[in-house]
């Protein structure tokens, strides 16, 4: 199911993104990214297809809300990564949180569901 899935990344944390993007490799899936911050996230939904996105909710203070929303109202479904906690009140309805840190299994059963929906 999630063989050849693009998924954008979008983290701010150079190693945290390089775990991910191998995670991510690990489980068939292409990585659309990483971003590193919402200009460079931006113009790749501008430019790309995604089947999902793993968003860092907090990318060097600047909080990724705009971009969330825009991907929502593109219908891509957003998995919100932080490590802030799991209040997800102030997200668009429909969106996963992924609670840092995580495992790969983490990261594969919150994907699945996410394609799911």
């Amino acid at each position: 199911m999630l063989e050849g899935k693009a998924i954008l990344v979008v983290e701010d944390e150079t190693m945290i993104a390089m775990m991910l993007d191998d995670l991510l490799t690990d489980l068939g899936c292409s990585v659309v990214g990483p971003a590193q911050n919402l200009a460079q996230a931006q113009g790749l939904v501008g430019t790309t297809t995604c089947d999902a996105a793993i968003v860092d909710l907090n990318l060097n203070g600047t909080m990724s809300h705009p971009l969330i929303e825009a991907l929502v109202e593109k219908g891509v479904p957003v998995i919100v990564a932080t490590g802030y906690g799991g209040d997800a009140s102030d997200l668009p309805s429909g969106c996963r949180v992924l609670a840092k840190p995580y495992t790969i299994q983490h990261v594969e059963q919150v994907l699945r569901a996410c394609l799911l929906d």
